[in-house]
């Protein structure tokens, strides 16, 4: 699956072009499919100046940014999982606090699985307001 940083969508297998807008993932293609670099003009194999148009370029640090952040929630996710755990099975006066507070942590999974979904979307938004200042 590919992610596209133009339109936000995603695309299963391992293709050559966004199914929604068309885009190139990380190279320029001619006609002929022949794969060139993305500062390229002109094809290197057939010589032709039809190329497609690659999506934006993400930066590495957004990579790195995105994994961190999805590494350290999820430790921290974990953790707080393994304690209520404990508390819950240590102290059973406060079973219904330690209830409670294990359906916010429940919440708190649940948007840990989200977390790449909106932090591309994040990435997308910004891709798009940089696009939209350098065509101004």
């Amino acid at each position: 699956m590919k992610y596209c940083y133009h339109c936000g969508r995603v695309t299963g297998g391992e293709p050559l072009f966004c199914q929604s807008c068309g885009r190139s993932f990380d190279v320029k293609f001619c006609p002929r499919l022949h794969p060139n670099p993305r500062y390229a003009t002109v094809c290197s194999q057939c010589g032709t100046r039809e190329l497609s148009t690659p999506q934006p370029k993400v930066s590495i640090w957004w990579k790195a940014l995105a994994f961190l952040v999805r590494i350290v929630l999820g430790i921290a996710l974990v953790y707080a999982s393994l304690s209520v755990l404990v508390l819950f099975l240590s102290s059973p006066k406060g079973q219904s606090v330690v209830l409670i507070f294990g359906f916010v942590l429940l919440v708190f999974w649940a948007m840990w699985l989200m977390l790449p979904e909106w932090l591309r979307k994040l990435i997308h938004r910004l891709l798009r307001r940089k696009e939209r200042h350098h065509e101004r």
